[in-house]
This record gives structure tokens, C-alpha cells and sequence, in this order.
């Protein structure tokens, strides 16, 4: 008998497309967007996995850490992904970004930065609940979600603002 190996963790989006231009419905207001998230499907998530979590990041933007656009926590690991301009549903947790507010925010590039990266990552937890002190920047939230992940993947949207 041959061993089958384990599904791979994916994150998956018919919005986003891995390094391919993202659509001006992606896009935040103050860019000429409309601000809906995209869908997304998650599989393969690994045994052992207790929850899952959300980053959507700007390594381009001009800021010591990037620019973090979307930071969900607490996914439970049955939920199979969201549906395009929809919240996670408790007991996932949508943190401030670096807009200042939960939820999703779009992509919003200075103008004539070039091509920006924004990379949709997926992880999958050791923990069920993470904890995430009061008054974290996102960027520190991101680093706790690291430190707790067994697997991560990802995709990447484009978006340049001319």
C-alpha cells in the first residue's frame, strides 16, 4: 500500500489571481475602488491545526513594515473561506489595520510607486484562540500569528496606482 501525502494548506481567490493585477473592485475608495474583499477559499488544512488566520500585506508600501490591509484571527479551522465583500463570522476576530479600523481595506499604493505586492497569506495555528494584547500594532499581530503557525501559504495580487 502507498502512502497518500497530505493535502497542501491553499489559499485560493477567483478575485485574485497569484501575481496578476487586481480588479479596481479590490481597490480602496480613496484610490477609486470600491473596497470589496475578494473570495476566498482555504484547503488543506493540516492535522493537528486548531484555528487559522488572515494577512493581507504591502511589503512595498513606504513604511518600516509594509502596509497591513486585512488581519483575521481565530478562523476556526471548519470554515472552508469567505465570500467576496463578506466578514468572518465569530468567533474570528477582524483586527485594526494600518487604516486604523478591522475589516478589509483594499489596495491604496502612493501614485507612481510602481507595482505593489499584496500578499494574501493563509496560516494555519497551533492555538485555537490567539492572544493578541490590547494596543498591538499590526505589524507585532502579524509577528504573533507567525510564531503560532505550523504551515503558511499564499497568494499575491498586483495593483499599481499611476
Amino acid at each position: 500500500m502507498t502512502a497518500v501525502p497530505a493535502a497542501a494548506l491553499e489559499i485560493s481567490s477567483t478575485a485574485v489571481q497569484d501575481k496578476q493585477p487586481m480588479s479596481a473592485q479590490q481597490v480602496y475608495h480613496d484610490c477609486g475602488g470600491e473596497n470589496i474583499s475578494p473570495d476566498l477559499r482555504f484547503a488543506g488544512v493540516p492535522a493537528g491545526a486548531k484555528s487559522l488566520a488572515l494577512i493581507v500585506h504591502d511589503p512595498d508600501a513606504p513604511h518600516p513594515h509594509g502596509w497591513y490591509h486585512w488581519l483575521v484571527a481565530d478562523i476556526p479551522v471548519t470554515v472552508a473561506g469567505v465570500a467576496k465583500g463578506a466578514k468572518f463570522a465569530l468567533p474570528a476576530r477582524e483586527l485594526p489595520t494600518d487604516f486604523g479600523k478591522p475589516g478589509y481595506n483594499g489596495p491604496c499604493p502612493p501614485k507612481g510607486s510602481g507595482p505593489h505586492h499584496y500578499h494574501f497569506i493563509l496560516y494555519a495555528l497551533d492555538v485555537e484562540k490567539i492572544e493578541l494584547p490590547a494596543g498591538m500594532t499590526p505589524y507585532q499581530v502579524h509577528q504573533a500569528i507567525r510564531l503560532r503557525a505550523v504551515k503558511e501559504t499564499e497568494i499575491t495580487g498586483l495593483y499599481e496606482r499611476k
